[in-house]
């Protein structure tokens, strides 16, 4: 997860002239920005709407999940992330408190209206970029961040590829993921993936040796999932004109419970493989597959329905 760093953040709840401007429904320009408080609490940043979840810009940034800040006199790209969580709203407050204390607003921003509509306002790099599926040409000034990943993510490999214990496989595949793989979920090595925080596994999936994925843009592994050998799931692409085909093009792909993917089947980017589906060995899936269906071919095309 990004942070601010400490010198920046203290620098805009200091300031306390946050605007904040969510991207619109188009995910591409901004909204009007909108005067909000601000706080700090354990190096995150966080606002809240006073008029709670009807508020148009909380709508907007729960909706699009990114936009930018103005504050200190700088401007930001940012990721929003609604909160839930009692105990942190309950610090919130604290900090609402003792920075706005004797304002006559105080009571409306700790209400259980403004409580429901708290925003966490992260950094957002090249990463959370991607995730969104926003192309980056190779030369982007954050582009070595990838590199630096790729480089850790190799080394993590060299130890899960050496692994002979499925527990330790496992560990390793979390620490590579940064989550927790669960112990129903089985893995075969060899493995191979380019960077691995864009990877999500769910419960009791099961993946055969020799498979590649390529997460920058997301690769979501629902439950239940079979993943015979072989298997290449790529959520990156590149545009086929010359002169932007070092631009990575992300493109998120989702396999949706119970499904099989059969053996030397290639899943491209930008892609969902519906609930309970079987792609035959040797696919090449280019679009969406819908739920309880067979599909096979180059390109991958519904055969059966189940």
């Amino acid at each position: 997860m990004n942070q601010w760093p400490e010198d920046e953040l203290t620098e805009i709840v200091e300031s306390d002239d946050l605007h904040i401007a969510p991207f619109r429904e188009d995910g591409e320009t901004h909204g009007t920005p909108t005067w909000i408080w601000s706080v700090a609490v354990e190096g995150d940043l966080y606002v809240r709407a006073c008029n709670g979840q009807d508020s148009s810009w909380y709508q907007a940034a729960v909706r699009e999940n990114a936009g930018r800040i103005e504050a200190a006199g700088k401007t930001k790209d940012v990721s929003f992330e609604s909160v839930e969580d009692e105990a942190l709203n309950d610090r919130i407050d604290d900090a609402y408190r003792t920075k706005y204390e004797g304002c006559p607003y105080l009571d409306s921003m700790v209400s259980e209206r403004a409580r429901s509509a708290t925003v966490r306002v992260r950094p957002r790099d090249i990463f959370d970029r991607m995730k969104a599926g926003e192309p980056v040409p190779l030369n982007d000034p954050e582009y070595p961040k990838v590199f630096e990943e790729v480089e850790r993510t190799i080394g993590l490999m060299r130890k899960l590829n050496a692994a002979t214990d499925i527990d330790e496989i496992r560990h390793y595949l979390g620490r590579i993921i940064r989550e927790e793989v669960d112990e129903s979920t089985t893995i075969f090595p060899p493995f191979h993936i380019n960077v691995g925080k864009h990877t999500s596994l769910g419960r009791n999936v099961f993946i055969n040796h020799a498979y590649s994925f390529l997460d920058l843009g997301g690769i979501t592994i629902e439950d239940e999932v079979l993943i015979s050998a072989n298997v290449s799931i790529t959520s990156e692409s590149h545009p086929v004109e010359p002169d932007r085909r070092k631009t990575l093009v992300p493109g998120e792909v989702v396999i949706e419970r119970n499904a099989w993917i059969g053996a030397g089947a290639t899943i491209l980017p930008d892609v969902t493989i519906g609930e309970n589906s079987v792609v035959a060995a040797g696919a090449v899936v280019t679009n969406d597959v819908p739920a309880n269906t067979v599909v096979a071919g180059v390109p991958a095309e519904v055969v059966r329905q189940l």
